[in-house]
Formats: structure tokens, sequence, C-alpha cells
């Protein structure tokens, strides 16, 4: 997955998970967030972050990026 990629997925969509993203370009979530920074340093992309499960349940749901397009 290259940065252009990301932009064009991202545009299109408007916003997606982190977890999605690397699913749908079977890449890693580290490369995810390394193509991303590219776009976030230059203003073009949001990184929103998640505040997991506020249940109190002890599920483990763990908080989860989600990267907004902005253009």
């Amino acid at each position: 997955m290259t940065a252009s990629e990301l932009k064009a997925y991202l545009a299109e969509r408007g916003q997606a998970s982190l977890g999605d993203i690397a699913i749908h370009f079977g890449s890693s979530p580290d490369a995810v967030r390394q193509a991303a920074q590219l776009w976030v340093g230059k203003g073009r992309l949001r990184a929103i972050e998640g505040s997991g499960c506020k249940t109190g349940c002890n599920c483990g749901h763990k908080p989860e990026t989600v990267y907004e397009w902005v253009g």
C-alpha cells in the first residue's frame, strides 16, 4: 500500500478505521500508520482516537484509530 493508494481509498470513503484499512490493503496496522503520517502531516487526513468500550465490563475492547479524509 502506498500513500497515494491510501489517499484514494479514504477520499472515496470519507473515513475508515485503522483495522478496516489494514484489512482492505492486506497490510499491517503499522504500515497503515506510516502511510497515514504523510497525509496527517500535510493536514489532509485527521486521526481520531477511539475511546474503546465504556461500559465498565472489562471486555478488553481497545480504542481504535479512525482516519478521516479532510482533503
